[in-house]
């Protein structure tokens, strides 16, 4: 009997988790259907550690730096500058914006690639950000290249003026100006490996909502169940009961089974069990049959009982009165009713009635054990059908 107690709970608990979890989605999805997705437009660069122009200027062999070292420095200095306030706020003033704008720029793997990143509220403005930083930071470079350029230019011109009629010294400077020039152009340029691009599409809102919503509903029906059948008992009815009644019908009801084979022998054999239960007796015979609640099935237990006694007949002198009770609490239920009965029939519907109630169903003979107290077990398979507050 409390293996089949344990087989209904854990079926309701099933069942009350999936309901859990379908408003749950529903409220989820619901809440989330107005909710605004940002789009990421990312691109990548490939930022160079520039030359030295007035190194080349002064005949450097080495116009280029190679070593590693100055190149992860560069690159980490670069990045700083690109996630900076000062480079926020320049791309706001470009935006027409109030607020600092900041992309987000990571380091690939530690090599001169970098991501330069925006999540907006369309894709056009996450695109458009992006563009922007970008185009900020190429005039930054040619600021760069020029300010240096206004101090070499001039004095390369100088030289040249100097020289006089020396046709070698000449040739030497005008080959060191298109060396640095030629550098200069170099350093100006941006190298771009990848224009802004949308990123793929995610997860939409409402479809995150559901998800989330789902699983706290569904965690949040299954805590509760087992909360409050904690606290009611549910769960302990089947050994409650067998503990305090003089009897116990097995196997347990099918109510359900009950109601699709009305009129049926099957339903015949049942009664004729249930009625071989009671004690019998020479003496006018009062089957008061009574559910530990409402939902626990008194009423079909009793219908079984008044068929089995227009199906057996009684001894000579002898009679037998069945009579519904009702349920524990019920105003019906009075100590005159229960005196009167030769036989209390404790019907308790497993995973249903509460610890509580039946503990009350087996007092409810008072001090007074003379009485036989039998019980019968109910349950249903469809743990949705007839649902009520008892439920």
């Amino acid at each position: 009997m409390s293996s089949l107690e344990t087989r209904l709970l854990l079926t309701k608990l099933v069942v009350g988790a999936l309901v859990g979890v379908c408003l749950g989605m529903l409220v989820g999805g619901l809440a989330f259907v107005g909710a605004h997705q940002n789009v990421t437009a990312t691109a990548l660069l490939r930022l160079q550690d520039p030359a030295d122009l007035a190194a080349v200027a002064g005949g450097a062999r080495q116009v280029t730096p190679d070593n590693q070292d100055g190149t992860t420095q560069f690159v980490a200095g670069e990045v700083d500058y690109l996630s900076g306030d000062g480079f926020a706020r320049a791309v706001a003033r470009k935006l027409a914006r109030d607020e600092p704008v900041r992309v987000k720029v990571v380091e690939q793997n530690e090599s001169a690639v970098v991501s330069v990143s925006f999540a907006g509220r369309s894709g056009d403005e996450a695109t458009r950000t992006v563009q922007t930083a970008m185009d900020l930071y190429a005039e930054r470079l040619e600021q760069r290249v020029d300010e240096q350029l206004r101090t070499i230019l001039p004095r390369l011109t100088e030289w040249e003026s100097r020289s006089g009629a020396d046709p070698s010294r000449i040739q030497d400077i005008r080959r060191l100006r298109d060396n640095v020039q030629l550098q200069a152009d170099m350093a100006r340029d941006l190298l771009v490996m990848q224009p802004p691009t949308l990123d793929g599409p995610g997860v939409e809102p409402w479809v995150a909502g559901m998800v989330l919503g789902g699983l706290a509903g569904g965690v949040c029906a299954a805590v509760g169940l087992l909360v409050r059948w904690r606290r009611s008992g549910v769960g302990t009815v089947a050994g409650v009961v067998a503990d305090g009644a003089d009897g116990v019908f097995l196997p347990a009801v099918d109510l359900d089974v009950l109601e699709r084979e009305s009129g049926s022998t099957e339903r015949a054999r049942l009664a004729s069990t249930l009625y071989a239960i009671c004690p019998s007796g020479s003496h006018t015979r009062v089957i008061l049959v009574v559910g530990v609640s409402r939902a626990s099935g008194a009423a079909e237990i009793s219908s079984l009982f008044e068929l089995a006694v227009k199906l057996i007949p009684d001894q000579p002198a002898a009679t037998t009165r069945v009579v519904h009770g009702g349920a524990i609490g019920d105003a019906t239920l009075t100590p005159d009713l229960v005196g009167a009965a030769t036989t209390v029939v404790l019907v308790a519907r497993l995973a249903v009635d509460d610890a509580a109630n039946a503990e009350r169903g087996l007092n409810i003979r008072g001090a007074s054990h003379e009485v036989p107290l039998m019980a019968v077990f109910t349950h249903r398979r469809r743990p949705w059908s007839r649902i009520n507050g008892s439920d």
